[in-house]
């Protein structure tokens, strides 16, 4: 049925210039396709001064999967976190690995810490604009190999930006703040004092910067209106009671002064105004990132990641409402809550309705125009929907 699925999508998206990568397959970038990894360790990407004017070169390790034949592949890169201060690429060791042997290259890198006094919000946001210019110059690494050596093949279409805590405040300003937000004046000051929008981590900026999604793990954003309409999905995973990285908007706890940031509560909540795709993961937890210490959740988290990624990957997902149109048959409301209609204008008599789950899963058949939802949990879903002119396809996405 996984299978079934991708293919119906991939037919209703053949419009799209890139539809999914060739190598979707049912297995890879879902679940475990190979069994061996091989790395690349200490490669420099790029070179800045830290604040306290110290040349330092910025360096990354680089996992892909072993014995992999695919020429086009996705790209993941992951942030560590550490307030800003602290931290170091190994954090992303074991996520790269994973990620490698499920058919993607990974690469951890790190970037500049603040190496001066913090005693102000505006330190922080310096710091955060430079890992912002080193995390895309790595990005630009990657492009400029693909476009010369490609050494790495990664299809640049399918680069995925990652992080944890102060690495995912990273990611998601990387991929939500540009030139036509409204930037507050001390954040575009910082952004000018360090290289502009591209950067200057590194000289290649003639390579775009390409971000096809986010994934966020106890993440935020300054502002959250930097999330626009067309801009690249997110994943986002909080625990509600984070005090450090507050998932609604609140002051981080993780300075001694005031920092106020919107945590993933709040960045969910813009995403689906924009009508931005969104997955989110909100646990019962007062920790910070206190998920990943659990086994359950751990494993929850990362099936989790493998779903979104999987979306993106194979059914070029970008929006709430980005399926295209196949004859008369409406959904509404979508996003949908507790209850979900079935619009037929031409009196096109449905025969059924079946929801499956974005891994393939059958959750439940209807014969009625009017379905309960309320039981279903948060996600993203798809409807086959069985009329005597045919069976049509939905995505759904459940509050």
């Amino acid at each position: 049925m996984n299978r079934i699925i991708c293919v119906m999508l991939f037919c209703m998206a053949a419009s799209q210039a890139f539809a999914q990568l060739p190598s979707c397959n049912g297995v890879r970038y879902r679940n475990y396709a190979f069994t061996g990894v091989d790395s690349t360790m200490n490669v420099q990407y790029g070179q800045n001064v830290t604040a306290n004017n110290v040349t330092q070169n910025l360096i990354m390790d680089i996992y892909q999967p072993h014995g992999d034949t695919v020429m086009r592949r996705p790209l993941i890169i992951f942030i560590h976190g550490g307030a800003f201060v602290g931290g170091n690429r190994t954090e992303g060791t074991g996520f790269c690995g994973l990620m490698a042997l499920e058919g993607y290259v990974a690469a951890t890198i790190d970037y500049r810490l603040i190496d001066v006094p913090v005693h102000d919000s505006l330190t922080v946001t310096d710091g955060m604009i430079k890992a912002i210019s080193d995390a895309k110059a790595a990005i630009r690494y990657f492009v400029e190999d693909a476009a010369t050596a490609n050494a790495y093949k990664i299809d640049t279409n399918y680069i995925f930006i990652a992080g944890g805590s102060a690495g995912a405040i990273t990611a998601v300003a990387t991929t939500y703040l540009n030139p036509a937000d409204n930037i507050p004046t001390y954040v575009l000051n910082a952004i000018n004092n360090n290289g502009g929008f591209s950067g200057n981590s590194s000289t290649n900026t003639n390579y775009g910067t390409p971000i096809k999604g986010v994934l966020s793990y106890s993440g935020a954003i300054l502002y959250k209106d930097w999330i626009s309409a067309g801009e690249p999905p997110m994943l986002s995973v909080h625990d509600i009671g984070d005090t450090i990285v507050p998932c609604g908007y609140d002051d981080s706890k993780a300075f001694a002064f005031s920092m106020y940031m919107y945590g993933t509560c709040e960045m969910k909540g813009e995403a689906n105004l924009k009508g931005v795709y969104n997955d989110t993961m909100i646990f019962a937890g007062s920790g910070h990132g206190a998920y990943f210490q659990n086994n359950q959740a751990l494993l929850d988290v990362l099936q989790r990641t493998n779903n979104f990624l999987y979306t993106l990957i194979c059914t070029n997902t970008v929006s709430i409402n980005d399926i295209s149109d196949v004859g008369k048959v409406t959904i509404y409301p979508n996003p949908v809550n507790d209850q979900l209609q079935i619009s037929n204008p031409e009196n096109v008599a449905i025969k059924n309705v079946k929801i499956y789950s974005i891994n393939g899963a059958l959750m439940s058949v209807h014969s009625s125009s009017i379905i309960a939802t309320n039981n279903l949990p948060s996600g993203l879903y798809f409807l086959t929907i069985e009329t005597d002119m045919g069976t049509t396809m939905r995505k759904l996405v459940k509050e």
